[in-house]
């Protein structure tokens, strides 16, 4: 099971959930990581009132098992998201503010043992009283929305020249996607630079405007090639291209 509380997703929950995997026929005795993959492509298939109603319930899933897990960090109150959290010190250390806070953090923490000690003594001590303000705040929310910490995090592990599929919000209900290779992420930005094929040029999303990402296309179009077969159920058996799982 994905035991990172940041990564924890509605596939997740569905996954692990024995009334929508047999909702979904989902098999209970499908590999974790394969349950998430089914998971996702159901739920982009089950139309928007659906996955809003799984949603609502993953969502305090999520916070249980996060909690369950003892990494749920709820104060986020550490000298290292001091840093993060000040815009001056963050520039000055030059951490992208568009990276997964999780990542931002993990910098933050490598400056603070290279800093020279005696220079940063009263950022230091300032961080100091700012730490033990905010772990006495027992009520203090995540410093970031969890769905986007989630799409960064994707984006961090995703190669150069990946083809992508990207859905973004279009009106109150309807997405837009925006596919091609993937270029480059500027980070300090928060942008995506991808090439489209098709036309022959590059296309600029905002980082946080992003819906969803599909990586399994390896060409244009909704029903361009895959790089792996797609899932699609018969019955209720689910096959990858051909071969039944």
């Amino acid at each position: 099971m994905n035991i990172n509380p940041f990564d924890l997703s509605v596939s997740d929950f569905v996954a692990q959930s024995a009334k929508w995997c047999e909702e979904f026929s989902i098999p209970e005795d499908y590999p974790y990581d394969l349950k998430v993959e089914i998971a996702d492509r159901v739920l982009f298939d089950a139309g928007t009132d659906k996955f809003e109603q799984i949603a609502d319930e993953a969502e305090i899933w999520i916070e249980q098992e996060r909690t369950r897990l003892g990494e749920a960090l709820p104060t986020f109150s550490t000298h290292a998201d001091y840093i993060v959290r000040t815009e001056q010190l963050r520039d000055e250390f030059k951490i992208p503010k568009f990276l997964p806070y999780t990542e931002q953090v993990r910098i933050a923490d490598e400056v603070l043992h290279s800093l020279d000690r005696a220079k940063y003594a009263a950022m230091l001590s300032t961080a100091d009283e700012w730490s033990k303000k905010e772990s006495a705040n027992l009520d203090a929310d995540q410093p970031f929305d969890g769905w986007k910490e989630q799409i960064r995090r994707q984006l961090l592990q995703i190669q150069k020249g990946k083809y992508l599929m990207i859905y973004l919000p279009y009106g109150a209900s309807n997405f837009r996607i925006e596919q091609g290779t993937l270029t480059s992420v500027d980070w300090n930005k928060g942008t995506v630079l991808l090439h489209n094929t098709v036309y022959n040029r590059d296309e600029t999303v905002a980082i946080d405007n992003i819906q969803s990402i599909d990586e399994s296309r390896s060409g244009s179009g909704a029903l361009g090639s895959v790089q792996t077969a797609d899932l699609r159920r018969v019955g209720s058996d689910w096959y990858r291209g051909n071969t039944k799982l």
